[in-house]
């Protein structure tokens, strides 16, 4: 088995669990949810429907990133750009982190070793 087919592997699992996770955030209020599932994205957000807004705006910028992960699958010769480019989007992420808008920044190992 070459690296190619291992890497195509690879993004077929995590674009899919990315299409999964937003996909079901996304369907929230379509009636088409399990109620398990429905209330597992309800005790995320706290049943707070602002956070639960914001959660379904993340889903959609997940759903972009299974799709993409997709098409990479389909040009893999252009695989060091969507490296690059899912290496930003997920850096942007962890930023987030550091800079949290909850409180002021404690430490540079807290984010790295746990989660708050």
């Amino acid at each position: 088995m070459n690296i190619q087919t291992i890497a195509k592997s690879f993004y077929g699992l995590f674009g899919t669990l990315l299409l999964l996770a937003g996909g079901s955030v996304l369907l929230l209020r379509t009636g088409l949810l399990p109620d398990g599932i429905k209330n597992i994205i309800l005790n995320v957000g706290h049943g707070d429907l602002n956070a639960v807004h914001i959660l379904q705006e993340f889903s959609a910028l997940l759903v972009f990133a299974g799709l993409m992960t997709f098409w990479a699958i389909r040009h893999y010769e252009q695989s060091r750009p969507f490296h690059w480019a899912m290496t930003t989007f997920w850096g942007l992420l962890a930023l987030i982190h550091w800079v949290d808008a909850r409180g002021p920044f404690q430490s540079v190992a807290g984010p790295l070793i746990t989660e708050r």
